[in-house]
Order: C-alpha cells, then sequence, then structure tokens
C-alpha cells in the first residue's frame, strides 16, 4: 500500500518538488527518480513540471521503508544555529548561512535549517501558521545568500521567479592552479554518476536522458602564491543550477576548489589540513524580481573563509 499525503492549506500553491524535499526523507535524487518513475503520483497521476499543490490534494508514494516527516512536529524542535540576517522584510529573509547547515534532507539533524527557522520565528513572536522555508538550496559545506520565505504568498511567487531562471547568482571560490584564461564560459552536460562512485556527477560529451546542460562563466579576482602553489580566486555566475555544477566545472577546468573532498586534489587538500575544513565555495551575490522591482544582495564571506584567504597573503 502507498504512503498517502494530504495536502493543507499552508502548502497551497507550492510546487511538488519542493514540499517533497521537506517532507520525504531520502536524497532529493531518489525523489526525481520517484516522480519519472510514478512511484510518486499527485491525484493519481504523474507529477508534471508546472504542477501546483492545492489544498486537499494527495500525494501518494509507492516505498516500503521510506519515513514521511511529521512536519508539524519537526518544527516543535527550535535551536538557535547562530545564522547571520542579511536583510529581511515581512515576506522574506535573506541569511548567510555558515558552513555546516543542512538546508534540506535529514530535517531531524542538528544542525538543519528548520530548527533554526523555527527559532527564529518563535523569537519574533510570529503566530502565523507558515513555517519559514528555503526557497532553493545550497550544500551542507557552501556558505553564502539563502533566501527564506516567511509566507504562502511570497514563496509561490519566489519559487515561480526562481523557476523561470529570473535570479542571478553568483560564487566565490578558491581554485588550484593558475588560469591562463583569466575569464571565461564552462558550458557541458553533466549527469549524476551510479550511487557506488565517490564523485556524484560528471561531464558528458553529448545529451543524454539523464544529463542536463549547464551553463557557467567565471572570472579570476586575485592569485596567491602558497608553498611554492599558484591558487585563484574565482568568481563564479551560474546560469543554470545542476548539482554541484560549480564544483564539477572547476575541476573540468583543471583547477579544482580547494578543500573539496568529492572533485578536489587531495594532494592539495592535505596542505591545508588544518586551515581549511569545507570546500572554499560561498555564494556571495543573488538577484531577483520581487514585487515588481528587482532587489540585490551582496553576502560578505564567511568567516572561516575570509580569515583562510589572510592566512595565505
Amino acid at each position: 500500500m502507498p504512503y498517502e499525503i494530504i495536502i493543507t492549506k499552508e502548502f497551497d500553491g507550492v510546487k511538488p518538488k519542493n514540499f517533497l524535499k521537506k517532507t520525504l526523507d531520502i536524497p532529493f535524487f531518489k525523489v526525481i527518480d520517484f516522480i519519472r518513475d510514478k512511484r510518486i503520483t499527485l491525484n493519481g497521476k504523474k507529477i508534471k513540471k508546472d504542477d501546483v499543490l492545492r489544498t486537499g490534494a494527495v500525494i501518494k508514494v509507492w516505498k516500503d521503508d521510506i519515513k514521511l516527516r511529521e512536519v508539524k512536529k519537526e518544527f516543535r524542535e527550535m535551536k538557535d544555529l547562530n545564522i547571520p540576517i542579511v536583510f529581511e522584510s515581512d515576506d522574506f529573509m535573506v541569511l548567510n548561512k555558515p558552513s555546516g547547515v543542512i538546508v534540506q534532507g535529514a530535517q531531524d539533524n542538528s544542525t538543519s535549517l528548520s530548527l533554526h527557522l523555527a527559532w527564529y520565528k518563535n523569537q519574533i513572536n510570529d503566530k502565523s501558521d507558515f513555517e519559514y522555508f528555503h526557497v532553493h538550496r545550497l550544500d551542507k559545506e557552501t556558505s553564502g545568500a539563502l533566501v527564506v520565505a516567511k509566507n504562502g504568498q511570497t514563496l509561490r511567487e519566489l519559487n515561480r521567479v526562481f523557476r523561470d531562471r529570473g535570479v542571478a547568482k553568483k560564487y566565490i571560490c578558491l581554485c588550484s592552479g593558475e588560469f591562463e584564461e583569466k575569464r571565461g564560459k564552462v558550458e557541458v552536460f553533466l549527469e549524476r554518476t551510479p550511487q557506488e562512485v565517490r564523485e556524484k556527477v560528471k561531464v558528458v560529451k553529448k545529451k543524454t536522458l539523464k544529463a542536463k546542460r549547464s551553463l557557467s562563466f567565471y572570472k579570476v579576482i586575485k592569485e596567491f602564491e602558497y608553498k611554492d602553489e599558484v591558487f585563484s580566486l574565482v568568481e563564479v555566475e551560474i546560469k543554470t543550477g545542476v548539482t554541484h555544477q560549480i564544483r564539477v566545472h572547476m575541476k573540468h577546468l583543471g583547477h579544482p576548489i580547494v578543500g573539496d573532498k568529492m572533485y578536489g586534489n587531495s594532494a592539495i587538500n592535505r596542505k591545508f589540513e588544518g586551515k581549511l575544513d569545507r570546500q572554499f565555495l560561498h555564494a556571495s551575490f543573488i538577484e531577483f524580481e520581487f514585487g515588481s522591482k528587482k532587489v540585490s544582495f551582496d553576502v560578505p564571506l564567511a568567516r572561516d573563509l575570509d580569515e583562510f584567504l589572510k592566512s595565505l597573503k
């Protein structure tokens, strides 16, 4: 028998994938696989790209050992994770997410963003039924700009803006080696690898059923020399949002990100043991349209990355 989830009014207008990220205790790529294979349905039909949830709609999940989170129970637990606020209005917040905070999945984890948002909502005495919800994602180790909706209408509007790619995102990363071309673009197809492979995403030569087009523009900001090695501080603007895109793109160029345990250079990473305990990747800028006007936010480099850079000078 399938698990059955009846949509409540607080999730009316939310995209099914965004809801399922929060509700199913499985990796998001498996959610996508289940949708493709019709193991997750909406009102008895396959979930389509343009679908939105409506109050009373029924999602069914066919998997024996799947765990469903008790969303309301989850938010009774609260924890201050000391996440700086870059901007806040009645509708949304922009946070400077630290490394180590989990945005999606494993929501019962002690470093889950949901626990912090519940704590903050309680701190400001917001009695509304809506539970603050992230509009997009960042990897656990990636710091920087993260947008959080504070009400259902804002979540629906921003989901539409982000879905229609009406968002500009820039990241700062430190890469090994000296770039021959100081600015350029990377446009390749990316495909998820089998589960047992260490690198979760790889570059493929041509479009396949599972491959996704990816596009990034980069420019070198500054170069450093440390222990006879050259390192390049790079700004990357992404035009698509494929999983691990920047990390794979930098490796593809021959300049993997320092501290990246999955796609990085192990010998280089060992040089910085005790100085840097995560990948040097930070979401530094975000711009999008809200309320008929463009808003943009510069998010300062996380403290650990800033201190690490200073140690190289």
